[in-house]
């Protein structure tokens, strides 16, 4: 409206349309969040083929990770979570355990330091929630989102949606529990008074589920048009930003030490293989889409992510890299670029893809060199941040 304007609903005592709407705004601003900035930022996957898909990494609010046992849904979870902890300078985890499955070993392949006691739940760490309880789990959340005067941001993580179950259904009989959807219909009652702020407030939830087949009573019938056979009820399809579905793994997925010779458990031993996902549900036209990357077997700290792979991989397909016989050269260009970057005793050439990774390995500033320069050079992502263990 113009100055012109104003003066005269002034003059005649009109209520402008923007006037009522502030107003409005003002006498209800409980009941909503646009007086709140958004605050929005990526988490890195720790894979750079993963994070292509994802456009740098997932955001803000309710993200689904479903699929069949040991597809890597927990780990790849985990691995959102610690970068999320190393990046968010006022960030901490919220581990719900539901399932019973936080054993040692992946606690110490995460790299989250994880606690059990609130005095202990300080910057940078992740509680561990020891409860299946579907309206105890989903309280805790609320309460931490809704009544944070810190202004904390949390990772929620659900591992998992199977593990749940209702307060009234504890002490029943198996027959009398079998309320048809009960979990469902809490978890859209919570959705729905949370999805808003989850997103807007910078936080982040990952609820994990296993993957159910559709019964069909008459195999001629035409099934309904499904994203994903997640369990969890529609509600928790429909709010999820991301919904990324984990593939089964066959032994073609595994990778040898030697990959021309035949395996052998002590001579040519399974040292990693390749997670096959599938976005089923995203906001950004990657729906369908295929993806692959290799994890390597025996790392902690969340370094299973077999990131010098993929590196090496990626220079080879944008020919920045070239290999004849055992040795590997870089493009001019790009050496220049190592220079300049301080890496003055980088090679000309490496002797092999073992050696290449070695060099990367013990140089964190060479590794984030490189997973940067790729993010920007290659994936063309506007920030070339890398969450690295420095």
């Amino acid at each position: 409206m113009s100055k012109k304007s104003k003066e005269e609903s002034a003059e005649n005592n009109i209520l402008t349309s923007q006037d009522q709407l502030k107003s409005f705004l003002k006498s209800n601003k409980e009941a909503h969040y646009n007086f709140e900035d958004a605050i929005d930022y990526k988490v890195s996957s720790g894979s750079l083929l993963f994070d292509y898909s994802l456009d740098g990494g997932l955001g803000t609010g309710l993200h689904r990770f479903c699929g069949t046992n040991e597809g890597g849904k927990t780990s790849s979870a985990l691995q959102f979570m610690k970068n999320f902890l190393l990046t968010q300078k006022n960030g901490k985890g919220f581990y719900i355990k539901a399932e019973g499955r936080l054993s040692k070993e992946m606690i110490e392949r995460s790299g989250v330091k994880f606690v059990f006691k609130p005095e202990e739940w300080v910057l940078g760490t992740c509680f561990v929630f020891e409860s299946n309880i579907h309206e105890t789990v989903f309280d805790a959340m609320r309460e931490l989102i809704g009544k944070n005067d810190e202004k904390i941001r949390y990772f929620f993580l659900l591992d998992s949606v199977d593990g749940l179950i209702r307060k009234m259904d504890l002490d029943k009989t198996f027959e009398e529990s079998q309320k048809v959807a009960g979990g469902a219909v809490i978890a859209a009652d919570l959705m729905k008074r949370v999805s808003i702020a989850l997103q807007k407030r910078g936080h982040i939830a990952i609820f994990i589920s296993q993957v159910r087949a559709d019964i069909k009573l008459d195999p001629y019938s035409k099934a309904p048009i499904r994203q994903t056979s997640a369990t969890g009820g529609n509600a928790l399809l429909h709010f999820a930003n991301w919904i990324i579905e984990f593939e089964p793994r066959f032994s073609k997925d595994l990778i040898l030490e030697d990959p021309n010779t035949n395996y052998d458990e002590h001579k040519n031993p399974y040292i990693g293989h390749i997670v096959k996902i599938v976005v089923k549900k995203s906001p950004n036209e990657k729906t369908n889409a295929k993806i692959n990357y290799p994890i390597r077997y025996g790392r902690k700290n969340g370094t299973s992510n077999w990131i010098e792979k993929e590196i090496l991989d990626l220079l080879f397909m944008w020919e920045i890299a070239t290999k004849k016989g055992p040795w590997i050269s870089f493009d001019e260009e790009f050496l220049a670029s190592i220079k300049e970057a301080g890496f003055e005793d980088f090679p000309i050439q490496v002797q092999g893809a073992a050696r290449f990774e070695k060099l990367i390995n013990e140089n964190d500033l060479l590794k984030s060199f490189f997973i940067n320069y790729i993010r920007k050079n290659i994936l063309n992502f506007d920030d070339a941040i890398y969450n690295s263990d420095e």
